[in-house]
């Protein structure tokens, strides 16, 4: 291979990489509250209950709308379904599976939340920490 191919080589090698990352990249960038897409859903005939597979925002912040958009692993059958088992009371799961909510001035403090994702056939629970702030802090 002379130098001529080499350079030839590398410039399609990275190419493909900007290509790759400009393709990938919106998918995986944090997202604002307007670009909410929905819950993502990975059926996976060998799990045997369903789980959450990433972490909950643990600071949320007094008049400004709490979201979280669980990524959910279930069974190859089931039909999702999420409920806040124990939280606060601002805190409910929409009609899309997106867990969010509003907290006041009344609600600063530290909540201890446990969601919970069945699937028909199994279950399973997820425990974490909201803390909410003022905006002052």
């Amino acid at each position: 291979m002379n130098i001529g191919d080499t350079r030839r080589a590398i410039a399609v090698v990275v190419f493909s990489l900007i290509l790759l990352v400009s393709v990938l990249s919106p998918l995986y960038l944090p997202k604002g509250e307007e670009d909410v897409k929905g819950v993502d859903i990975q059926r996976d005939i060998s799990a045997q209950y369903p789980y959450i597979t990433n972490l909950m925002p643990n600071i949320a912040y007094v008049d400004e709308e709490y979201v979280f958009v669980p990524r959910l692993v279930i069974s190859e059958f089931g039909n999702p379904v999420i409920t806040v088992k124990q939280g606060p009371s601002w805190l409910r799961v929409d009609e899309e599976l997106i867990v969010r909510g509003t907290p006041q001035m009344e609600d600063v403090g530290t909540y201890k939340v446990v969601l919970r994702v069945e699937d028909g056939i199994g279950s399973s629970e997820m425990t974490d920490y909201i803390i909410v702030q003022s905006n002052e802090e």
